[in-house]
């Protein structure tokens, strides 16, 4: 990296500019995608009418994990246009897309109309979706790191974070509101494109936000020294495809756990026989504390290190993710219902806060965006989008409704082992480390800092 050009030196507003932009944009996306996990069951009955119903559910959950297949491929497009052409560039195509296929999702005619082509489309909106999708969380997480020195990276980076977890519970909300206001027909008819509509005001308002961003402070010292990459894919698999396998480590269980815990849980709840109104609520409940987690989890990571809260949450993830399940298959009142449902998203929620700046610090700033990037969407593709498919799959072929749990597990100690190799790497120095050092702060530099 050049050392010739001077720190970003920015103001507390300035600062909350940024945070807010990334997050605006991360928000949008993770809505959409939250919505459609939501509507599943409706969505089962109007795209895959002549299924049985739980092999409907199953499709409808293919269709959502559809969006993942291809992140992989949004990743090499959208992350080597964030390291090659700026992050802006990439913050701004890829909401444009995610939100447009949102709204069209919302005007779809259903099976019962166009037959055949209505899962067929469906399927083609949710590729468009994942495509975005694919630059979109590590290309906002990159911006907004590098304005931000080592040791508030991880409140800075979970500011960002808290706009997927914000959406989540927008999208529960409206979700619920709906069902509340209105009668299972009218919901089924038209109700469930409501939520999908409003991808589109709110897609306008990001774009708007984004358009009015500056560039960050290590993609300018790159151009400005001539470094930037001519083929940042091609860099990125040939001299660090190791970190392309730590992100993807590292993400298994943020990955997991997250959906498992946010997005699956509310049509899970429904099959154990509470009404959609109840699990939306439990859901909406769980998402609300998961926001105060986040909150907290990204500065307490920035006082004890990166590994050892990475270390730490897979190993109790590990050890309580089937009692959880246990008590939550077994819930038979509301109240219960709720608590179990918020206990099995305190670990998932706390882990996705101190990720995002260890994926950062790991990564060198040429090829920052697409190692990232590649590494996060193969973990989405793989891991988060068929979380939902699975953990169903196996509560069909098992008859155990605790079942979900092993996926958890199994994810928590993927996450376990790349967390015990961050231990072992030292944080990459970015532009922002040495406004601290102008102010006279310390920046860790052991190589536990991350």
């Amino acid at each position: 990296m050049p050392s010739s050009p001077e720190p970003p030196v920015l103001s507390a507003r300035a600062m909350r500019r940024v945070t807010f932009a990334a997050a605006a944009g991360n928000t949008i996306e993770t809505y959409d995608y939250a919505v459609y996990g939501f509507l599943t069951v409706i969505l089962s009955k109007l795209f895959f009418p002549g299924a049985q119903p739980g092999v409907a559910l199953l499709s409808a959950f293919a269709v959502f994990g559809v969006a993942f297949v291809v992140r992989p491929l949004g990743s090499l497009v959208f992350g080597a246009i964030a390291d090659r052409f700026g992050r802006r560039t990439s913050l701004l195509g890829t909401l444009v897309l995610v939100a447009g296929a949102t709204t069209v999702i919302g005007l779809l005619p259903t099976a019962a109309s166009i037959g055949i082509w209505a899962p067929i489309l469906l399927v083609l909106m949710r590729l468009l979706q994942g495509l975005a999708a694919g630059g979109e969380y590590s290309t906002a997480m990159v911006y907004a790191a590098e304005f931000t020195p080592q040791n508030r990276r991880g409140a800075m980076t979970s500011r960002v974070q808290l706009g997927s977890v914000v959406s989540l519970l927008l999208a529960a909300g409206i979700v619920l509101l709906l069902n509340a206001t209105l009668t299972r027909e009218a919901m089924t008819a038209w109700g469930w494109r409501i939520p999908f509509l409003l991808a589109l005001p709110l897609g306008l308002f990001g774009i708007y936000i984004r358009t009015r961003l500056e560039e960050s402070p290590e993609f300018r010292a790159l151009a400005q020294a001539g470094e930037l990459p001519a083929a940042p894919v091609k860099e990125a698999f040939a001299r660090h495809w190791r970190l392309i396998v730590l992100v993807f480590g590292v993400a298994a269980f943020q990955q997991i756990g997250y959906y498992v815990a946010f997005t699956y849980a509310q049509s899970y709840i429904i099959q154990l026989g509470f009404t959609p109104g109840q699990a939306t609520l439990a859901t909406v409940v769980s998402i609300a504390v998961a926001i105060v987690l986040v909150f907290v989890g990204g500065p307490l990571s920035d006082r004890i290190g990166r590994w050892r809260m990475l270390l730490g949450l897979s190993v109790v993830m590990i050890v309580t993710a089937y009692p959880l399940f246990a008590g939550l298959s077994s819930a038979r009142s509301l109240p219960l219902l709720v608590l179990m449902t918020v206990a099995l998203g305190v670990v998932p929620a706390l882990y996705t806060s101190v990720a995002p700046a260890t994926y950062i610090e790991v990564l060198p700033a040429k090829v920052r965006g697409t190692v990232f990037a590649v590494g996060f969407a193969v973990a989405a593709a793989l891991l988060g989008g068929p979380a939902l498919y699975v953990s169903q799959f196996l509560v069909e072929v098992t008859g155990d409704h605790r079942a979900p749990a092993y996926f958890m597990m199994f994810g928590a100690v993927l996450s376990l082992f790349a967390a015990l190799a961050v231990r072992r790497r030292r944080a990459t120095p970015l532009l922002a480390d040495r406004v601290a050092v102008a102010d006279g702060q310390s920046p860790r530099r052991e190589a536990e800092q991350v």
